[in-house]
């Protein structure tokens, strides 16, 4: 008994190493679900699409690694006569997860402890349903920026580089401490575009946040294959002079517009992002865009 309980302990590590290392080859595509609130608290229900929409934040800042489109889960779903709340049986995430060609699969939950918030979260392979990373977090609600980093880390630790490196500037807690900014993820996230350019354009009226929800505002205005609105969010970024981290990012979304836009299209947006300065009135602008 004694000889089979050792070899047990060495085969486990031994087979998890194996199946890490055969995981590592395939390109990596996270369906991250919405958040459990086990105890249905009303005044924290919104992070229920928040958490994961933060962590798709994280994950889709690297071109190696792919994030479900909610729209391709919704088909997927309707398809298969389930929906989202309907999914309590592993071995129906781990089906639909193959549906969507989804390689890692990221559930998670929290509850309120007094003043705080304890996050969980674990990382499964979708093919094997064998959970290869947990992760726990405990803090204040004002401070999900860095819940989200410790529970993003300890996942991205725990699979073995199957996630990418969390930039230190990715989560700010500025945006993250607006309730509009932080709904406006969980719809976007969601497939529920105008939703999130609704809470976007709340966002972007105070100051500090009107850089960040303009470029979350084109992100919108994109997944509806909306253009020249796009275009001109992202085109007022660049003439504002603000702090553009995300330059890369800002040029190749305005590349993508350019090419769905007409010559005398893009003259036009670039002169109507022209006229305003860089912090005044996101709505307004939008009445003139093509």
């Amino acid at each position: 008994m004694k000889y089979r309980r050792a070899c047990g302990g060495l085969l486990l590590p031994a087979v998890m190493a194996l199946h890490l290392a055969w995981a590592a080859d395939r390109p990596t595509c996270i369906w991250i679900l919405p958040f459990d609130n086990p105890k249905a608290a009303v005044s924290v229900e919104y992070l229920e699409e928040v958490f994961p929409a933060l962590l798709a934040v994280a994950v889709s800042q690297s071109e190696e690694h792919a994030v479900v489109d909610r729209r391709h889960v919704n088909q997927v779903l309707a398809e298969q006569s389930l929906t989202l709340k309907g999914l309590v049986a592993q071995d129906a995430k781990q089906r639909v997860g193959k549906l969507l060609g989804a390689t890692v699969m990221i559930t998670g939950s929290f509850v309120e402890r007094g003043t705080d918030l304890l996050v969980t979260a674990r990382a499964s392979d979708v093919e094997t349903a064998v959970v290869m990373a947990t992760a726990e977090a405990q803090g204040s609600p004002g401070q999900l920026g860095r819940l989200v980093g410790e529970v993003y880390r300890q996942l991205a630790r725990g699979l073995g580089g199957q996630l990418p490196d969390l930039r230190a500037d990715l989560i700010d807690e500025a945006p993250l401490s607006n309730l509009h900014f932080m709904r406006g993820l969980g719809y976007y996230f969601s497939a529920r575009h105008n939703q999130a350019l609704a809470e976007f354009l709340q966002a972007a009226r105070e100051e500090p946040l009107t850089d960040i929800a303009r470029l979350w505002l084109a992100n919108a205005f994109l997944a509806q294959e909306q253009y020249g609105h796009a275009y001109l969010e992202l085109r007022r970024l660049t003439v504002g002079g603000s702090r553009n981290v995300w330059k890369a990012e800002i040029d190749a979304k305005i590349r993508t517009c350019e090419r769905h836009l007409s010559g005398q299209e893009v003259e036009l947006i670039r002169e109507l992002a022209a006229r305003w300065p860089p912090h005044s009135g996101v709505a307004a602008s939008h009445a003139h865009a093509p």
